[in-house]
């Protein structure tokens, strides 16, 4: 890279935009960025400045009751949704279990036909996946 280019300086000191930024976080209101926040008595016992003071005052105060009706409702959404995924673990664990009763009993009585030469095994597992299958169809019956 050649050493003689013509570079730009850098200007490291902070940007009157980043300043105005910093500034904008303390008041919405650029107007007021630069007032100082301190009142004396003379200027506390101006009606213009006691009426900005109550207008503010109300505004908060209108504000703080909004956000009070938020605050209830978030709450009360809150317990709905728990209340909802603990209905929605025990249903999945429900549909798990007459899942797999539903067909550990389908394949004992899947397998039967092949065991109803040994005898009593074929009727052991006609019994085992008939009362399976039961175990899951109540399984859904109950979950209904």
């Amino acid at each position: 890279m050649d050493s003689d280019q013509d570079l730009e300086p850098q200007d490291t000191s902070p940007s009157i935009e980043a300043e105005s930024n910093v500034a904008l976080k303390g008041s919405k209101r650029r107007s007021l960025n630069k007032i100082r926040r301190e009142l004396e008595e003379e200027e506390l016992n101006s009606p213009a400045v006691q009426k900005l003071l109550i207008d503010e005052i109300e505004r908060l105060e209108r504000d703080n009751e909004e956000l009070k009706d938020y605050r209830e409702r978030f709450y009360s959404a809150d317990k709905g949704k728990a209340v909802l995924e603990q209905k929605l673990s025990a249903n999945l664990s429900q549909e798990i279990i007459s899942g797999a009763c539903m067909t550990v009993g389908a394949a004992a009585l899947g397998y039967a036909p092949a065991l109803w030469a040994y005898q009593p095994s074929g009727w052991i597992a006609i019994a085992f996946g008939g009362v399976l299958i039961l175990a899951g169809i109540t399984a859904k019956a109950v979950k209904s």
